[in-house]
């Protein structure tokens, strides 16, 4: 499926297994660079960071810097983001993600 998303930038956070990889995995295929933010990787993140613009941002998003380290890399590396996948499961509600 072509959604025109080819050279966006997105962050995924919760992207190392379930739904936040599944998530990634798809975007690369749509030509999308992406920042996986998970505490840690896989051999299947790894894979995809291995073939396509993905950049592995080990942060832990369950602390209050969690997230915005998670921003600062993105920024450092792309300069924007396009898209902004919230997928991060077991955190503690904070009042924004930022």
């Amino acid at each position: 499926m072509e959604l025109h998303l080819e050279g966006k930038v997105a962050v995924v956070t919760g992207a190392s297994k379930g739904i936040g990889l599944a998530v990634v995995e798809k975007l690369v295929h749509e030509g999308v660079k992406v920042v996986a933010g998970s505490r840690s990787s896989t051999p299947e993140l790894d894979a995809l960071a291995a073939d396509h613009d993905v950049m592995i941002a080990p942060v832990d998003l369950s602390t209050a810097t969690g997230a915005e380290t998670l921003i600062q890399q993105a920024m450092e590396r792309h300069r924007h983001l396009d898209i902004l996948v919230n997928n991060v499961g077991a955190a503690e509600p904070r009042e924004s993600f930022l």
